[in-house]
């Protein structure tokens, strides 16, 4: 994320089916999690969004009920285009993989058992843990020299990372700690 400066943000989206065909085609490169490919898009790709807007936005996304692709899907739509740019985005992100993930259900109930099959899978999942972790190496550089962001990133990586307290648990308590935090360093 930090390979594009905050200034260099390019014009938002023009219209709901360039939001929907844009999280169309995140939904179908993003086999395992969406995160990685919504950031190269959103803010390499598009430049829709600075490194630091993107986490920002992603920040909100991650403390609202249901999954955070979802969620940063119909804050980012909203955020350009209002209630019809959330819908689209919302619509491009699910309508396709849910699609194709019901014709793989009906073909994975068949083939299940087959060891090719199973390889894959563990694939997959390998490669989807490498994304995860470059994407949070990209997202942690926008934390360069703040101090109480990245105690608060090491403090919620021990917690739910090593002492695998609840994520909700953490995300509260680091929450409004932060916010606590964020609003001492800046009085009014």
């Amino acid at each position: 994320m930090a390979d594009v400066p905050p200034a260099e943000t390019g014009p938002p989206p023009r219209s709901t089916s360039e939001l929907f065909m844009s999280f169309a085609w995140i939904s179908m490169q993003s086999f395992g999690g969406a995160l990685a490919f919504i950031e190269r898009t959103v803010v390499r790709d598009k430049r829709w969004l600075s490194p630091k807007e993107f986490l920002g936005l992603y920040a909100v996304s991650q403390v609202l009920p249901g999954p955070t692709g979802i969620s940063f899907c119909v804050l980012l739509g909203d955020r350009f285009l209002g209630l019809r740019g959330a819908v689209a985005a919302l619509a491009g992100f699910l309508l396709l993989p849910s699609m194709l993930i019901i014709g793989i259900a009906a073909l994975f109930q068949q083939f299940q058992h087959v060891p090719q099959v199973q390889g894959a899978l563990h694939g997959m999942g390998a490669a989807s843990v490498g994304l995860i972790v470059t994407t949070a190496a990209r997202m942690a550089r926008t934390l360069r020299g703040q101090r109480i962001g990245i105690a608060v990133a090491v403090l919620s990586f021990a917690a739910v990372g090593l002492g695998r307290l609840p994520v909700s648990t953490v995300m509260l308590t680091l929450g409004v700690l932060s916010v606590w935090l964020a609003w001492r360093s800046h009085p009014q």
